[in-house]
């Protein structure tokens, strides 16, 4: 029997037995503590080798065989901690989207105009992908047309309720239009994550990395200035219903 531990980036599972051995084994301390965080980082070991396969060939072209041998871990294992490979791909974006979550929270809690809330995210959400470049291949694929696309929008529908929320709150004309919340947060998420997703056509049309400090930093900027373009536009349009 297992107990379900909420953690802020990982579901653990523990196992009972373990708290058994260490209540009727008190003299051995040191030996259930070794092998509990054994059993950990076995369980890390899985979580990294599935994030690196799936990020690199796919969540249907991995098997949990090579995800065993990956992580030089009984294959076993990955059924005793996850129990099924969908269940694994879960808990994979579970880690990333929990990071996430900390990461916006940090970049929304200093306040501020809707620009530089808005631009503060921009640049918190360039930098994680850049930092989480299997994030990245993973949700793309399942999103266009995986069997995981529910996950997926459930995971995400909550940053984009966020965004929604803060856009409507400063222009309430924005729930509708042509200037509509919802699609300045589909336009902008396009612009970021096209960046990520056609990296390497970008590096053949540009002729060198995208992924250069220099030029993150000008896509960075080059979002700064369309967001400024749009709020602008959104002042005007406000100005005009007063």
């Amino acid at each position: 029997m297992r107990l379900r531990c909420s953690h802020p980036e990982n579901d653990l599972l523990i196992d009972t037995s373990v708290l058994i051995l260490y209540a009727w084994a008190p003299g051995q301390p040191a030996a259930v503590l070794s092998g509990w965080e054994n059993n950990l980082k076995a369980r890390e070991k899985i979580l990294e080798s599935a994030d690196t396969l799936f990020g690199k060939y796919g969540f249907d072209a991995t098997t949990t065989r090579e995800i065993a041998e990956h992580s030089s871990v009984n294959k076993a294992l990955i059924h005793y901690h996850f129990k099924t490979k969908d269940a694994l791909l879960e808990s994979v974006l579970d880690r990333y989207y929990a990071k996430l979550a900390v990461t916006f929270a940090a970049a929304a809690g200093h306040g501020g105009s809707l620009t530089e809330k808005m631009a503060r995210l921009i640049d918190t959400y360039v930098d994680f992908l850049v930092d989480n470049r299997n994030f990245c291949r993973i949700i793309q694929r399942e999103a266009s047309g995986g069997k995981h696309v529910d996950l997926v929008r459930q995971r995400t529908l909550p940053f984009f309720q966020m965004g929604l929320q803060w856009v409507n709150q400063a222009f309430p004309e924005s729930a509708k239009g042509d200037l509509a919340a919802t699609h300045l947060l589909i336009s902008f998420y396009g612009m970021i994550i096209t960046y990520f997703t056609y990296s390497g056509v970008l590096e053949q049309l540009l002729g060198e990395d995208p992924f250069t400090p220099e030029n993150l930093t000008a896509r960075k900027k080059h979002l700064r200035r369309m967001l400024i373009m749009i709020v602008a536009e959104l002042d005007t349009h406000a100005s005009h219903h007063e």
